[in-house]
């Protein structure tokens, strides 16, 4: 008859019958070949004397305690029977520190900690994504410096610029003719000083720039006459010059020529200088009025107010 297999307890009964044994010194005793007892129907004599042996919770607790018999110092055979592929151990439920069901806040962190995990064995991070730059600042328009110098840098800005100031400069004078010169024009009437300033036979230039006239001392006609001679040539209204060392009026623009009294002798002047009026004012001075004019032609240099009678 075929060797019936043993269960789990029968081989740890068999393990602690055979440590008894080698303790006292007896002799091995043979297992019975009787129906096999339940764990809960163990012969006494099988028992311990001492502490009760606590009942096996797994089957791999059971295999271990077994294994480690077999190691211990006892040589009994053991049943050839090929024990039963231990079934899959269930996992027991995860505890806390305390024995008790952990909380929701260690299961939480246990989780985050198993995915942390997790994600470090996948492999080498990728890289961050490229921040997007930041949008630079818009001018809403050129500087003063850069308008100025576009507005010179091209030659089509530059002729702009030229046609610009030429038409300002334009109207300005326009503006400037249409404006009375009556403030820069110089009084009709001034003194020049005494007859015995101007000595007979002499020109004087003194007030050629301010007055534009000549105050002249010559014999006019046999008379000794001192008078005040136009600077405006009869010709084109040119001014002519004083050449003391030819003793006559020379124009400078076509060649006219006048004596010292203002008659012309050559050129294109068609007749003599022009007189204002003179005359000798109450404190003695004399006192030209440019407001009044004499033509020898008309026969006007004959008139008193044209000059003034000086011994």
């Amino acid at each position: 008859m075929a060797d019936k297999k043993l269960t789990t307890a029968e081989i740890l009964a068999l393990a602690r019958q055979k440590d008894r044994g080698a303790a006292s010194g007896a002799p091995d005793a043979k297992p019975e070949a009787t129906q096999p007892e339940s764990p809960a129907a163990e012969s006494p004599q099988l028992k311990p004397a001492g502490k009760p042996a606590a009942r096996p919770t797994s089957t791999a607790d059971i295999l271990a305690a077994a294994r480690a018999q077999k190691t211990g110092g006892a040589t009994a055979a053991v049943p050839k029977t090929k024990p039963k592929p231990a079934a899959k151990e269930k996992s027991a439920p995860v505890l806390s520190s305390s024995g008790d069901r952990p909380s929701v806040q260690e299961m939480l962190k246990r989780v985050r900690a198993e995915k942390e995990t997790l994600a470090a064995d996948v492999g080498p991070k990728l890289p961050p994504l490229p921040r997007k730059p930041a949008p630079s600042k818009v001018r809403v328009g050129p500087r003063r410096r850069n308008f100025l110098v576009a507005m010179v840098a091209t030659p089509f800005a530059l002729a702009w610029t030229a046609f610009t100031a030429s038409a300002i400069a334009g109207t300005l004078a326009c503006a400037r003719v249409l404006m009375p010169n009556a403030v820069a024009e110089p009084p009709s009437k001034f003194k020049i000083g005494t007859p015995d300033d101007y000595p007979v036979g002499t020109v004087s230039t003194k007030w050629k720039a301010e007055y534009a006239i000549w105050i002249t001392h010559q014999i006019y006609n046999g008379k000794s006459e001192l008078y005040a001679l136009s600077t405006v040539c009869t010709h084109l209204g040119c001014t002519p010059n004083w050449l003391e060392g030819e003793r006559k009026f020379k124009c400078p623009c076509h060649g006219s020529g006048f004596y010292a009294d203002g008659i012309n002798f050559e050129g294109p002047a068609p007749r003599p200088l022009e007189r204002y009026g003179i005359s000798v004012a109450s404190d003695g001075m004399l006192e030209v009025d440019k407001s009044v004019k004499f033509q020898q032609e008309l026969g006007q240099w004959d008139d008193a107010a044209s000059y003034v009678a000086a011994s």
